[in-house]
């Protein structure tokens, strides 16, 4: 019986993927260690349309247990079988005067600038929330400050409030988001400007 010689060059290669492999494990596990303390800590989502910014954001919101959440869910991206759903700001509010806990998912049929300042004003005078905010490009930029929404970045912390600000686009974010941010997801950027920043 004669025996095939092997290729040496497809073992290397095997043993090159098996590495890669290994190697992607081993930052797979590095991104599990990840940890946030809710009340205390600010996150940014960044990233272009379709690259897994509300894919995070509904894994984050999923994995809370025991902490409050508020989302402003401008394009009903949001999901979470433990979360409470409204249609309304006032009907958000009433569910949580009645229960003062849980995580809700608000997704107004009012997405006015206006309303949306309500949200955060809401939220600022409750305290001990996360607020997650997506889409937040189309109410804030680095040219329009809202009050509101800084009033929950710089001043959030001792109210027990950490803000997840989520967007397509960093450089667009104001500055006190980003500065004030204990970790900051980019993901796929397709603008120069978006990357050097």
């Amino acid at each position: 019986m004669s025996e095939e010689p092997t290729d040496t060059n497809e073992n290397s290669e095997a043993l090159d993927n098996s590495q890669e492999n290994e190697e992607l494990d081993d930052s797979v596990q590095t991104t599990q260690n990840f940890s946030f303390v809710a009340y205390n800590e600010d996150i940014a989502i960044c990233g272009a349309k379709g690259s897994g910014k509300s894919y995070l954001a509904n894994t984050l919101l999923q994995s809370f247990h025991g902490i409050n959440v508020w989302v402003w869910d401008l394009n009903h991206q949001f999901h979470d079988s433990k979360s409470i759903v409204c249609h309304s700001l006032t009907e958000l509010l009433e569910t949580w005067k009645m229960a003062k806990r849980g995580k809700y998912i608000l997704q107004d049929y009012n997405k006015s600038e206006e309303q949306f300042k309500k949200f955060l004003h809401a939220a600022y005078q409750t305290g001990n929330v996360v607020i997650i905010l997506d889409e937040l490009h189309a109410y804030v930029s680095k040219m329009k400050m809202m009050k509101e929404y800084n009033d929950l970045v710089l001043s959030g912390r001792p109210r027990g409030i950490s803000v997840i600000s989520i967007s397509t686009r960093p450089a667009s974010l104001p500055n006190n988001a980003l500065t004030n941010c204990k970790h900051v997801f980019t993901f796929r950027l397709n603008l120069e400007s978006d990357v050097k920043f």
